[in-house]
């Protein structure tokens, strides 16, 4: 499967992501409707993994936190795009777009079957596991570079 990334700027662009996410959160783990949208939809910039026909297949949100700190999250792939990169894609623009942005670290709270994923992109986990909205996680960091 072909993709390319980009970043939200059209209409429909957020519906879709937000579609992704209701497909896996929702419907394939089972997580609450009141997940999405939230309060950071607004703020964040939103990636899209697009396939040839243009369907949404991946997206991924990155927000400031503070002056020198992004969070990355709500990154999803649809079942038949993964093992294929669109995630690690999906990761590279977030983290690209939070350097252009000027921060110098992000940040993501990891569900533990993600953890390894985060780590071998780099990312380091800080503190003991936590629960958020029902499930376990960890903080993972990664400082990047000017």
């Amino acid at each position: 499967m072909s993709f390319h990334i980009r970043f939200a700027s059209r209409p429909g662009d957020l519906e879709a992501a937000f579609a992704i996410r209701r497909r896996v959160f929702e419907v394939d783990e089972g997580f609450p409707r009141p997940i999405l949208p939230d309060v950071w939809d607004g703020v964040a910039d939103h990636a899209l993994a697009l396939d040839t026909e243009g369907r949404c297949v991946g997206t991924g949100r990155a927000y400031r936190l503070d002056a020198r700190t992004f969070r990355i999250g709500r990154q999803v792939v649809t079942p038949e795009a993964r093992n294929l990169g669109v995630g690690a894609r999906l990761l590279e623009a977030l983290e690209r777009m939070a350097t252009l942005r000027g921060v110098k670290e992000v940040v993501v709270h990891a569900q533990l079957s993600a953890e390894d994923y985060y780590q071998k992109q780099g990312y380091s986990p800080e503190g003991r596991v936590f629960d958020e909205k029902g499930t376990p996680r960890r903080l993972l960091r990664k400082s990047l570079a000017p």
